[in-house]
């Protein structure tokens, strides 16, 4: 075990190296025939590796049935046809059309999330559809894939891939679902959720916590950041860890920061800006479905907020997340 994680943390390591020192690899693909998705707002160019958070793409969102053409996001309505927009921009100096399938897929609402393909039955993604014979021009274009079969209620994590012979993946992808994302700009990675919340009414969102690797044990924190105005204070954010994670967090100590016991499975968020919980132990290819609470006080009404909550490795680094869009009523 800790063999195992030794070699992860030196993966880890090399891997911020290589970033702080501006050793970034060389894209499989030259920039002429370059296709790729977006990782976050400030990813204008498809950097590999890009820089930070990779699991907020902006070019993936989902459209409900009566409004194929939307422009922002929307929870997918179980039992009709609903619609999924992925964009696929071309770099700077772009020449000829790029020919190739783009490939769709979702897993449940949360962070770390494992990746095997299509065949492997440990893999956490099931697919959604392929769109064959994509033709991408020099200004790019935007796809309208159609989604049937929404397993339930609720907001889903959606993951694109664009395959093609003639702008192939820089580096090859593995089981870490991040890392794949990180560097390949040809993954594109979505896991925004809407939320309209009543006042003074505990909304519960979905978060499932997950081991990233295939072997062995992994220690994961959890951690909750405002990003602008903080929703705690105005509002109140609870996370109800469910009775074996929170068994498991109180034989580790009940570590962490910004954050104290609420119940018997429950930690309330104490510091809106930043609050983390630390030592979560999961076992090999497990994920736990956890529940992120949110109830917006009297002050929140009218207010709009941002709560980005991922999970990290030991070391702190980023192995997935769910950024939360709070719109208060």
């Amino acid at each position: 075990m800790r063999s195992l994680q030794r070699r992860r943390s030196a993966v880890f390591v090399a891997a911020l190296a290589a970033m702080l020192l501006g050793a970034v690899p060389a894209s499989a693909t030259p920039s002429y025939r370059d296709v790729f998705i977006k990782d976050n707002a400030a990813d204008v160019a498809g950097a590999e590796p890009s820089a930070g958070a990779v699991w907020s793409s902006p070019d993936i969102w989902v459209c409900p049935p009566w409004d194929a053409g939307c422009a922002v996001d929307h929870n997918p309505i179980v039992g009709q046809l609903n619609w999924v927009h992925v964009k696929l921009n071309r770099k700077a100096g772009a020449e000829t059309d790029v020919n190739g399938t783009l490939r769709l897929y979702y897993t449940a609402m949360g962070g770390a999330a494992n990746w095997g393909g299509d065949a492997d039955p440990f893999d956490d993604w099931t697919k959604i559809t392929d769109a064959y014979g994509v033709t991408v021009p020099p200004g790019g274009t935007e796809l309208v894939l159609p989604w049937n079969g929404v397993p339930g209620p609720g907001h889903y994590c959606l993951l694109a891939r664009w395959d093609s012979a003639a702008d192939t993946m820089t580096t090859a992808e593995g089981p870490n679902t991040l890392t794949n994302t990180r560097n390949n700009n040809n993954i594109g990675w979505h896991n925004v959720n809407t939320v309209e919340l009543p006042q003074l009414q505990p909304q519960p969102e979905p978060f499932m916590v997950g081991n990233p690797w295939r072997e062995g044990d992994f220690k994961t924190n959890l951690v909750l950041a405002a990003d602008g105005k903080p929703f705690v204070g105005p509002g109140r954010i609870v996370v109800d860890l469910g009775p074996e994670l929170a068994a498991r967090w109180k034989q580790a100590g009940q570590r962490g920061v910004g954050v104290r016991p609420a119940g018997d499975t429950t930690v309330e968020i104490v510091d809106g800006k930043f609050a983390r919980i630390d030592g979560l132990v999961l076992k090999s290819r497990e994920r736990i479905p956890t529940k992120i609470v949110f109830t917006a006080g009297a002050a929140a009404a009218g207010g709009q907020f941002v709560v980005r909550v991922n999970q990290t490795d030991g070391q702190g680094v980023d192995v997935g997340g769910v950024e939360y869009r709070l719109t208060v009523k």
